[in-house]
């Protein structure tokens, strides 16, 4: 037979005419293209395809011989577009240089009459585009050469893509709080590519900064920066590289119609193989090919608002010198934070109690998005002295702490203001003397020039009873006028402004050493004008040192003041009537 004679096996044999042969592809693609081939004046019907997909190629041989025959081998010829066109600019033929893969039908291989079904198995690792370009019989000495562009069968292609990436970032945390310092944990996991090498760059928007990791503390200030990229070795399949760093934000500056959201992004960029890139290469078929690249990003923002807002405050006085002070704070985390130290810090007078922190109950309480905690303190009124630091407003302090044991400290300034107007207000009026009056007539109606009958009930008891006042120089603070002037003080009733002429007991002095509180002043008034007065004669009150009383002393005491409740108004009617007697001079004259 000429098949057996050495000589057949130098010249490349075209297509056999006893044996034809049909390409097809029998897995499953992901899609199908048509694309023209301008060199070949051909159609290459291109299926997509991914790295590392089990691709299955049927070869059908039609055999036209009278019995079957043993061959010694079959070879599908797999050639890069890019090369299958340089072949056929050159002169057409493929060679084993050509070919970037030859699959093989392992021996002994039995054609049979009539049609004969094979196939190719390929799991590809590198993504290009490839030509199924010429399957090669070999028969004896002899091998003949089916090339698909010569044959009036349909030309395969396939276009190879990188497979999808299994590999996972996970950046911690979920978010950023304002104002503060921290932590940033990304986690890579290959999951099931090998990873050859890559990097991680991190990119801050205006307001955050970042370090590489494992900077120096001492070197902390001048390593802050805008972005930082930190290298990634190889990793295997399973296989996490844990990145930690620190990110810095600055506190939030609302604008109105401004983007205000503070952004970190996490770009990592990996070139990696399939699963099963080792596995394929070792055998020694598969060429090594380049890895694939891919990107991965993620991002974590800054809140809008702090963790912790103050809903609502307020504070009531009960007892004596006592106030609650009731504050409710709400959550806006995404995640549960913990409550690990709280602490109110408040302006003078008012201090929180020993045991005034009625909150223990929220030690390590985790508290969730939009929960409102409620937290009170019961606190006591103090005197001021001038050496007394003073707060500038009331400040809650909350230290928050997060699953990684991060904490963060909330500095809430607490509005509070009604209950400390009212102090002022009880400071200021504990600064005056104050002492109550309430004028009342006999009648409520009378005659312009008649005698109307009044009465002063002075009450003194503010005066006898011990003031809480910031003093200066004076070790009287605590006590009352009585104990610390010694000396009488002078009621005067006047009727300056008023519509009235008063007389009777106007002035007299009044002694503190009897310890009376009350007091009745009676006077006469005489309405001047007719009509309906609202305007009466007044009380007034000053001291009147004595000469054992300290005139320096009394000197810097504050006046005294009265408060004095008068009565609605007075009718007072116009003189219109008269009964007299007339009286001659002299009789003599009549």
């Amino acid at each position: 037979s000429i098949i057996t004679d050495a000589a057949v096996s130098e010249p490349r044999w075209g297509a056999f005419p006893f044996l034809e042969t049909e390409l097809s592809i029998e897995s499953k693609t992901a899609g199908k293209t048509s694309e023209a081939l301008p060199f070949l004046r051909r159609k290459l019907a291109k299926h997509l395809c991914f790295v590392g997909d089990e691709l299955v190629f049927g070869l059908n041989i039609n055999s036209h011989l009278p019995r079957s025959i043993s061959v010694n081998g079959i070879r599908l010829y797999l050639v890069t577009a890019e090369k299958y066109e340089l072949v056929y600019r050159r002169n057409g033929i493929v060679t084993e240089d050509d070919a970037f893969r030859i699959l093989n039908i392992e021996s002994p291989i039995i054609i049979k009459p009539g049609k004969n079904h094979f196939s190719f198995k390929w799991q590809p690792m590198t993504y290009n585009s490839y030509v199924l370009a010429s399957v090669e019989i070999q028969w004896k000495e002899a091998s003949f050469f089916y090339d698909s562009a010569l044959l009036r069968k349909p030309m395969i292609g396939l276009h190879i893509q990188p497979s999808e990436p299994t590999q996972l970032i996970e950046l911690n945390p979920l978010f950023l709080i304002p104002g503060h310092v921290q932590n940033v944990r990304l986690v890579f996991n290959s999951v099931s590519d090998i990873i050859t090498e890559g990097f991680v760059k991190f990119i801050c928007s205006d307001g955050l900064q970042v370090v590489p990791p494992k900077t120096d503390p001492s070197k902390l200030e001048e390593s802050w920066s805008n972005e930082c990229v930190v290298p990634l070795g190889s990793c295997e399949p399973g296989k996490r590289i844990v990145i930690t760093t620190l990110v810095k934000s600055a506190p939030m500056k609302h604008v109105e119609g401004g983007d205000n959201v503070q952004t970190m992004k996490a770009k990592v960029e990996t070139l990696y193989h399939h699963k099963s890139y080792s596995e394929v290469v070792t055998k020694g078929h598969e060429p090594k090919s380049r890895p694939m690249k891919t990107l991965l990003e993620a991002m974590v923002t800054t809140l809008d608002r702090p963790a912790l807002t103050v809903d609502d405050a307020d504070a009531f006085m009960f007892g004596d010198d006592r106030v609650m002070v009731n504050v409710s704070l709400q959550c806006n985390t995404p995640v549960p934070f913990y409550i690990k130290e709280w602490n109110l810090d408040l302006p003078p007078p008012l201090v929180v109690e020993d045991d005034g922190d009625l909150n223990k109950g929220i030690f390590r309480h985790a508290v969730p998005e939009g929960e409102v905690l409620l937290m009170g303190f019961k606190c006591i009124r103090t005197s001021v002295s001038d050496d007394q630091p003073l707060s500038e407003r009331p400040i809650l302090r909350v230290v928050l702490q997060d699953d990684f044991g991060k904490t963060f400290l909330q500095v809430l300034p607490i509005n509070l203001e009604d209950i400390y107007k009212q102090l002022r207000k009880e400071d200021m009026y504990a600064e005056i003397y104050n002492a109550t009056a309430e004028l009342t007539c006999s009648v409520e109606e009378g005659t312009v020039g008649h005698p109307v009958p009044f009465s002063y009930k002075l009450n003194l008891q503010s005066l006898m009873l011990p003031k809480r006042r910031k003093s200066n120089n004076m070790s009287s603070a605590g006590q009352s006028i009585a104990s610390e002037v010694g000396c009488p003080i002078l009621y005067t009733i006047i009727s300056d402004g008023s519509d009235w002429i008063v007389s009777g007991k106007i002035q007299g002095l009044i002694d503190f050493a009897s310890g009376t509180e009350t007091l009745t002043l009676q006077f006469r008034g005489i309405p001047t004008q007719s009509g309906i007065l609202r305007n009466f004669p007044e009380l007034l009150l000053k001291y009147l040192p004595s000469k054992s009383a300290d005139k320096n002393l009394v000197d810097m005491l504050p006046p005294i003041t009265v408060q004095c409740r008068n009565p609605d108004y007075f009718k007072s009617m116009a003189y219109t009537t008269s009964t007299s007697l007339a009286v001659p001079a002299g009789i003599d004259e009549f």
